[in-house]
Parts: C-alpha cells; structure tokens; sequence
C-alpha cells in the first residue's frame, strides 16, 4: 500500500505543479501537432504554402507556440530551412529531396508532426511562444526518411556514414530579454544505428521565450568527437518533432 501512495504521488507531481499558498499552479500541455493540418502543404518540395513567399506560418493556441520560416535567402521559402507541419508517412525503396516531408515511422500521437530544416546555423530554424515564456520539458525526434536513406546507403552527392560517424542536435534557449538560457544536446546518430523516436528532454533550457535548433556532423576519433570543418553538411539536416511537452 505504501508503495503504491508513494507512486500516485509521483505520478501527481509529473503532471502538475502543487497549487500551495499563492504560488501559481501549473500543469504540461503537449503540442501533437493534430490541429495544425491546414499547415501542411500538398507537394513536399515546390508547394504553394512551403514555396511561393508568402511567409508560411504556423501557431498553435494550446502551447501558444509557433514557427515561421527564417528567409535566410530572402525569400521567404523553405529554401532556407525551418520547422513546418506533415502527415506524409512511408518507407519508399527510393527517396530523395522531393521527400523531404517523409518519416518511415508512425507519429508518436495521432497523425501530424512537424519537420525540421537546418539550412544552416547560421540562421538557425525556431520555435518562440506568441505570448510569454514558459519552460518546455521535452520533445520527441526523429531522423526523416530521407537523412536516413543517406545516411545508411549515400547518394550521388554524399557517402554513407562511417561507423564512427555522429550527427548531433543543439538547442539553445533564449529567454524573454533576449539571453540564452542554456543549450542542451541530443544525438540524432551515434553511428548508422537508426533508433526511431527518441525523446529529448530540453527543460534544462528554463524559462525560454524561443528555442533555435541547430545540427553538427562529425566523426568519434579516440574517444573525442570531432566536428566536420565542412563549408556544407554531408547528410540532409532533416529531422522530425512530435509531442512536445510545455510546462505552463
């Protein structure tokens, strides 16, 4: 009996903040992506939402947060990166960058999620709350069918990873004064080991007003990763994100 108490009140204190004297209560709020499917566009690569300059956007009222494009070319295209919404799922024997949008694994809820282009750090892809700030526990990510393709066979531009090979995810918390509140790090690849979903907990970041995601490529040599000097990435710098978890 006492353990089973002890476990319900763990089980209380991950889903919400004590409302104890006039401290605020909170609570976690998942952003599945499922309200925003009038975001997604009806050709992968060289659609009229993703590509003709409009400023494709999205915002969720739930969570509060949001994305646009970053224009890093100045053209308001996805050309230069950014996060935006799919529901394009399949194992296609053949892939390239017309499949941008495609994961080869279920969502992790219901059938949205979102894609996420590193075009460069330089301009890094984003996500910023439209109101406040608020501390964003964790998230869910996923290499798209198209980095794992080249990854694991290559192409005609790029090998195959080396057994030594890493690609490493940063993101970097800015807070509401515009400071960055820290930087955590996640591996998208350790090797060519494709490991589907995997969760990242970010909530070392705090109270965050945006998050900038950036990717690195390297290999482990002795122990010691060693990023690529490379003027441009070898693999597509394509993720997916589902379910992330905001801490209101």
């Amino acid at each position: 009996m006492k353990k089973f108490l002890l476990s319900f009140a763990a089980l209380l204190f991950a889903v919400g903040c004590n409302n104890n004297g006039d401290e605020p209560t909170c609570e976690t709020v998942v952003l599945d992506f499922e309200s925003l499917s009038a975001a997604i566009d009806s050709k992968q690569y060289g659609g009229d939402l993703l590509y003709s300059g409009n400023g494709y956007n999205w915002h969720d009222e739930k969570t509060k947060l949001g994305a646009t494009l970053p224009n890093y070319w100045g053209d308001n295209t996805f050309f230069g990166g950014g996060i935006v919404i799919s529901n394009y799922v399949d194992a296609p024997e053949k892939i390239n960058y017309e499949l941008q949008l495609t994961i080869s694994a279920e969502p992790v809820s219901g059938k949205n999620f979102a894609i996420c282009y590193v075009a460069t750090n330089d301009c890094p892809p984003t996500i910023e709350f439209s109101e406040g700030s608020a501390t964003i526990e964790s998230l869910y990510i996923l290499p798209t069918a198209y980095t794992n393709d080249v990854v694991q066979n290559g192409n005609d531009f790029s090998p195959a990873m080396p057994e030594n090979g890493y690609i490493r995810l940063t993101a970097t918390g800015i807070g509401s004064s515009g400071e960055v509140t820290g930087i955590a790090e996640h591996y998208l690849y350790d090797g060519r080991t494709f490991r589907g979903w995997q969760k990242w907990n970010i909530s070392k970041l705090g109270d965050v007003k945006r998050v900038e995601f950036r990717m690195y490529e390297g290999t482990t040599e002795g122990g010691k990763r060693v990023d690529s000097k490379a003027d441009y990435p070898t693999y597509p710098f394509y993720f997916a994100i589902d379910d992330i978890a905001v801490r209101k």
